[in-house]
């Protein structure tokens, strides 16, 4: 039995570390969905902050400047979260800014009731806690998250890096 070679200008099938980026999952979360009264107090919070920028100040400009960077940090309250799970990795997109971790970064998740944390594999101390990303589920598609996760990462009783 010979094994059928590539012809020429064909290029072999590629795996590992060189196969394409498949998409396998691809959903949006918003908070005002979620937790609409959260939601709420974020935005009713934001304005206090902007009222009192306002009145300490007394210029438009600073109040433009504080929404400016206020939107970046407060994305998530107001703006809706995409999440991708490709074959390499978990991304979350938020606004404009798209972050994204390896599969193999991860060493456990933790699950909660609107969604589920996948901690990262601390590199030192400051990142052992303080760094993750957290997936909040879409209307309808937990179980096809948490199956896709324990294939990738491993089981709440055993994570990927334990035998």
């Amino acid at each position: 039995m010979t094994k059928d070679k590539p012809k020429v200008g064909e290029q072999p099938p590629k795996s590992g570390a060189f196969a394409p980026e498949v998409t396998l999952l691809k959903w949006s979360s918003s908070l005002f969905r979620r937790k609409p009264k959260a939601f709420l107090a974020g935005v009713a919070a934001t304005l206090v902050g902007l009222v009192l920028i306002w009145f300490a100040f007394g210029s438009a400009i600073y109040v433009v400047l504080a929404v400016l960077l206020l939107g970046g940090a407060l994305a998530p309250v107001y703006f809706p979260q995409g999440f991708v799970l490709t074959n390499k990795k978990a991304c979350q997109v938020v606004f404009f800014s798209r972050e994204g971790f390896r599969w193999q970064d991860f060493d456990e998740y933790r699950l909660f009731g609107d969604g589920v944390f996948l901690h990262l594999r601390p590199t030192d101390m400051r990142m052992r806690y303080l760094k993750g990303l957290m997936l909040y589920f879409g209307p309808s598609n937990r179980e096809q998250v948490l199956d896709l996760i324990r294939q990738r990462i491993g089981t709440l009783d055993q994570p990927s890096g334990q035998t």
